[in-house]
């Protein structure tokens, strides 16, 4: 090629007659040295290299776009968390006969939290669950005094069951199963006049203001079993308030109950926990606790005003080895109460010779002492609960011929 005239040290080759500039637009513009001294053209590369620099504004566009939904989303999530157990067991409120209902307690009712809140009152333990329940909204409570009696017995199989009356009067009833995480599963009865449910002028146990009150029951049993056969039940006395004041932790007696229920399984365990604290009893006079277990032990933990000890209120807390309760405190009597009470003589004719009973002598024993003081108080429920087989026959009011049979697989 004559127009060739000179290959420079970088191999590129300059057409006579063209600028630089013009060979760099030719397609042929480069030839090679082979090992031989030839030349060997090649084309050039007509891809250019891609720009380095990316675009990342839409990503930034998009993230902008789908963080407020994901926040959204997660809030949602931890609120269903939050809420779940409420609301399963809210919606689990379920009607079994003429003014008794029943429900499986799903939600954790943060009895330990309720341990330390150095709660003294009836008022300290509802502004708890209204603080722990509803999120600083109030339900109203409503607690009178109530006539109650109980006993224990021997039954079929040497095995022991518990009857128990609680006397206030023609109220709506819930049976609560509650299955709390790391402790025992108790049934339990409560009151649903005491949430201000039911009755004559309260919401009904199934509307939607119903449902949500019952997430305060397990804070207040009248009575109940739990799966090691403890039977705990608060029966009132006619005498004044206690209110302990040492350095020991705070327990309001109805709360008493629930705690034994949820962590003892013998009376003895159940004496020792209650002696571990500062005893409150409420709305003007005082309850004494009738404590039974499935090895058919039995005992009436009672508490008497004393004065002070070392600058400090300190009740003196009596146990009374007992296999029956009513309504006055045993241990001023020690072992003669004749003719104390009509209901407790009753009892103890009833079982006197017996070295055993059956259910249906057991639900006698409980119509003979059924109350009825006028038409707005007498005897709510009659309960029997079976301590090694962990269930209940429950008659409500005076409808003795009519008896709920209940265990753990007849909640949903």
């Amino acid at each position: 090629m004559e127009e060739i005239k000179e290959i420079t040290a970088q191999n590129q080759v300059v057409i006579a007659g063209e600028t630089s500039e013009d060979a760099a637009a030719n397609e042929v513009i480069v030839t090679e040295a082979g090992t031989d001294g030839d030349t060997v053209a090649t084309e050039p590369d007509i891809n250019p290299a891609p720009s380095r620099k990316k675009r990342v504004w839409p990503k930034v566009v998009l993230w902008t776009l789908l963080t407020p939904v994901l926040l959204a989303i997660a809030a949602v999530i931890v609120l269903f968390v939050i809420l779940y157990g409420r609301i399963a067991t809210a919606a689990n409120v379920e009607q079994v006969g003429h003014n008794l209902y029943k429900v499986h307690y799903r939600q954790d009712y943060f009895l330990d939290k309720a341990l330390n809140a150095e709660i003294k009152t009836e008022q300290d333990l509802l502004d708890f669950i209204n603080r722990e329940m509803y999120f600083g909204y109030g339900i109203d409570a409503n607690i009178d005094k109530y006539a109650c009696s109980g006993f224990i017995s021997k039954t079929d199989g040497n095995k022991y069951l518990t009857g128990r009356s609680f006397g206030l009067g023609g109220t709506d009833k819930l049976a609560v199963y509650a299955t709390p995480k790391n402790a025992y599963a108790s049934l339990s009865m409560v009151s649903l006049d005491m949430l201000g449910i039911g009755g004559e002028y309260g919401p009904e146990a199934l509307s939607s203001y119903g449902r949500i009150a019952a997430l305060a029951a397990p804070y207040i049993p009248m009575d109940g079993v739990n799966e090691k056969g403890v039977f705990a039940a608060l029966m009132d006395l006619d005498t004044v308030e206690i209110h302990d004041d040492t350095e020991r932790p705070e327990l309001l007696v109805s709360l008493a109950v629930r705690l034994i229920l949820d962590r003892a399984a013998s009376v003895d365990e159940a004496v020792e926990l209650l002696g571990q604290y500062d005893i409150h009893t409420g709305h003007g006079w005082t309850q004494h606790i009738f404590i039974t277990d499935a090895t058919g032990d039995a005992a009436v933990v009672e508490w008497e005003r004393n004065n002070t000890v070392g600058g400090r209120k300190a009740s003196i807390m009596h146990v009374t080895r007992s296999k029956m309760c009513t309504n006055f405190p045993l241990y001023k009597y020690e072992g003669n109460s004749d003719g104390v009470c009509e209901r407790f003589d009753a009892m103890k004719n009833a079982l006197e010779g017996k070295s055993e009973i059956n259910h249906e002598y057991a639900m006698d024993i409980l119509e003979q002492v059924y109350q009825y003081i006028s038409p707005t108080v007498f005897t709510d429920w009659s309960v029997i609960y079976y301590q090694t087989d962990f269930s209940m026959d429950v008659a409500t009011n005076k409808d003795f011929d009519t008896v709920y049979h209940l265990d753990p697989k007849d909640f949903n």
